[in-house]
């Protein structure tokens, strides 16, 4: 009988004392050999509990658990920092406030790469983890609605099985596959993955999701923590597009394309005539989609999302187009290439 394969999990983290003990407990409980799997854990410079956390765990395991120094601080700088000491076949990434929902998971992990043949596993990543408060869980209708994230990624479908293009969700890799397109690029603050996912599709590795991998996360547990949020995105997706530019579309830009629109509004009122017509008409309508998929959400069960999806689709739409701007006006993007 073939030995199931050896399992590095990554999780890079920074002052994550919170969550990072529920997750460790998840990860330990897994219905999987403890001598086939190691927890590496690459701490981005906490100034809480984190490390004496990780330590303690580590002491009692009964598997490998290592807590690594991340100098970068950024996720991205972590990941490649527990790639360079991983032993394992296959390598699964997580983040430290996550919440893994089935015992199966690294068991399944391994059976479905070996039926599907593929190099790369995407799965899906739901914001419901239990603690989400009142304004989390709004937020996670939002997230998870059309309007709330991109139409074409399977990141919140629980229901999807199938070979897929890994950009938006890849999060667990063999070795090879990794070692071929090369380490995360330490210059992303977001959108680090999908930029490593980018490469993996290029590299023409095959890519399959399934709803048993799924992990859920803890949503932003306020308007202001999802704005700022969206400002990281924002600016990781035009760093993305300098480094990978048939990534850009008229679908990616268009939360910046609103935000001009916000902009050229508030003009268009003191011009008066055709321009501030048309303006007022292309809010108007703006805002009748979003207040119809409030209202649906708000039908579905959560009575929050009556009056507070129009403030958090607000805080989605034009925290993604600020971000762009800045980076747009940085420069930076323009050195992606180079």
């Amino acid at each position: 009988m073939t030995k199931p394969p050896f399992i590095s999990i990554v999780i890079p983290v920074r002052n994550e004392e919170k969550v990072l003990p529920g997750l460790l407990a998840e990860i330990l409980n897994q219905e999987y050999d403890p001598s086939l799997f190691e927890v590496l854990v690459a701490d981005g410079q906490s100034t809480d509990g984190t490390q004496q956390i990780v330590e303690k765990v580590a002491a009692a395991a009964p598997c490998h658990v290592r807590l690594i120094d991340n100098p970068g601080i950024k996720s991205s700088a972590g990941r490649n920092a527990g790639v360079a000491v991983a032993r394992g076949d296959i390598i699964l990434f997580l983040d430290g406030h996550c919440h893994l929902p089935s015992r199966t998971l690294l068991a399944d992990t391994v059976n479905i790469m070996q039926s599907s043949g593929a190099e790369c596993l995407c799965r899906p990543q739901p914001l419901i983890a239990p603690q989400a408060s009142a304004t989390g869980q709004a937020i996670a209708a939002v997230r998870a609605s059309q309007l709330g994230h991109g139409r074409d990624s399977l990141i919140y479908d629980l229901n999807y099985s199938g070979y897929v293009d890994p950009s938006s969700s890849g999060a667990t890799y063999t070795k090879q596959a990794l070692q071929a397109v090369g380490p995360y690029d330490e210059r992303f603050d977001a959108c680090e993955d999908v930029e490593l996912n980018t490469r993996i599709r290029k590299a023409g590795f095959r890519a399959y999701t399934h709803p048993s991998l799924a992990v859920y996360y803890e949503p932003r547990s306020s308007v202001s923590g999802l704005f700022r949020q969206m400002v990281r995105y924002g600016r990781g997706r035009i760093r993305l597009a300098g480094k990978h530019p048939d990534t850009w579309s008229p679908a990616t830009l268009a939360p910046m394309f609103l935000l001009l629109l916000a902009f050229g509004l508030l003009g268009s009122l003191f011009l008066g005539g055709a321009p501030r017509d048309i303006f007022l008409i292309v809010t108007a309508i703006y805002l009748a989609v979003v207040l119809a998929a409030s209202l649906q959400l708000g039908l579905r069960g959560n009575s929050r999302c009556f009056w507070q999806a129009p403030i958090l689709y607000a805080a989605i739409h034009f925290g993604l187009g600020w971000g762009m701007l800045l980076e747009l006006v940085s420069l930076r993007w323009l050195r992606m290439n180079k």
